[in-house]
């Protein structure tokens, strides 16, 4: 029969309490055979953190904050190129964007058109047409 061995901290003078869960089931925890460590702390940003994020002033491309992000190119007729530092990992990527415009009331869009892992793309429109906008923010997950 295996054995289970807690052995404390020498810098730690805490308490560890396992409380079985509040069901008539059975549990069956396996660990592999190897050294492990549980009980990462809390992570806001959840098991997929952004590969890349930024801020663009959407009149002139400059980049007001970003992760990842080398440049953003400004490819005329509200079309932005998203350059990332380090390449993702995959081209299958979920592309988060969206816009807002201090000087217009009505319908403001942002379409992706292009997407891999050295970059994306994504255009800026109003209800009609393509549309600089003051703010386009585009995220990108893999």
């Amino acid at each position: 029969m295996a054995s289970i061995k807690i052995q404390s901290s020498s810098s730690g003078g805490g308490s560890i309490t396992l409380t079985a869960p509040t069901t008539s089931s059975n549990r069956t925890v396996t660990l592999p055979d190897a050294d492990v460590t549980l009980g990462a702390p809390y992570d806001p940003t959840g098991t997929f953190p952004a590969k890349a994020w930024v801020n663009i002033n959407g009149a002139n491309g400059s980049i007001r904050g970003n992760g990842n992000v080398s440049s953003v190119t400004d490819n005329g007729s509200s079309r932005f190129t998203v350059n990332y530092t380090n390449s993702i990992s995959s081209a299958d990527c979920s592309v988060t964007a969206s816009v807002s415009n201090t000087s217009y009331s009505y319908l403001m869009g942002v379409n992706l058109y292009s997407f891999g892992t050295a970059n994306c793309s994504v255009r800026t429109f109003d209800y009609n047409s393509l549309q600089d906008v003051t703010y386009l923010s585009v995220t990108v997950h893999v």
